[in-house]
């Protein structure tokens, strides 16, 4: 099933869709490329607001959107969720879980835009130590343009447990070498699941089937159905989300 793990659709939410019409050309895009399942993963950075508030104006955001789109059922279904920023203290919050994706044990963590040093290893570590949920780490390849090496990648993987998620947009934008790299870390399984990364309609629109055009002329048709099979794995069918009437 074609799922877009990443998106920044809900209206007014942050620096995604300015306006429910933007959010509703998104999603019949996604589903003109075939997307059946959308998780709305809005920023949540903690220096900036509470859990609880955040998850408050996300709940508003949501149903106005919902409320947009009642009867357009060619659309792809929502599953509520969040871009969650890395900071130390994050799994100590109380509320912490309820960022994780709805019906699910996953969250979709962004991690700084650095190179990761020892330093940041270390405290990483003692975060998924303390962790009680399971880690997606978004759009992944993006940390290589930190000065980060694939070495870097896999030494972070190996010390825990976690799923990849890349960016649509890379894929379908990359340059000769960057795309045969990026190609290489879905075909070595490093990538577990895709999702566009989409903001808005000008500069940042989903690009969910050029990307699925490109692995699956690249690296075979087997490949992308894995991708579809592992995403079924992280947010089986039944828990999607009932939009509001």
């Amino acid at each position: 099933m074609r799922t877009d793990f990443h998106s920044h659709i809900l209206p007014d939410m942050d620096d995604g869709a300015s306006s429910t019409a933007e959010s509703i050309e998104l999603l019949k895009i996604l589903a003109e490329s075939g997307v059946e399942r959308v998780v709305l993963t809005p920023h949540f950075y903690r220096q900036n607001e509470s859990i609880s508030k955040f998850l408050e104006r996300r709940e508003r955001s949501y149903a106005k959107l919902c409320r947009a789109i009642e009867g357009m059922d060619f659309l792809p279904s929502l599953t509520l969720g969040a871009e969650v920023y890395f900071y130390p203290s994050l799994s100590s919050d109380p509320d912490f879980e309820k960022l994780c994706i709805d019906g699910t044990r996953y969250l979709l963590l962004e991690l700084p835009f650095e190179r990761f040093y020892d330093n940041f290893y270390s405290e990483f570590i003692r975060f998924m130590n303390r962790c009680s949920v399971k880690i997606i780490l978004a759009h992944i390849e993006r940390y290589l343009t930190f000065g980060n090496k694939a070495s870097d990648i896999n030494r972070l993987l190996e010390t825990q447990d976690m799923l990849c998620q890349m960016n649509c947009t890379s894929i379908a934008e990359a340059g000769f070498f960057k795309k045969k790299q990026l190609l290489e870390m879905l075909q070595n399984g490093t990538v577990s699941v895709l999702g566009t990364d989409t903001h808005n309609l000008k500069n940042r629109p989903p690009k969910f089937k050029e990307a699925e055009k490109i692995i699956r002329s690249k690296c075979g048709d087997k490949l992308f159905d894995r991708i579809c099979a592992d995403s079924l794995n992280v947010l089986p069918e039944q828990t999607r989300i009932i939009k509001y009437t």
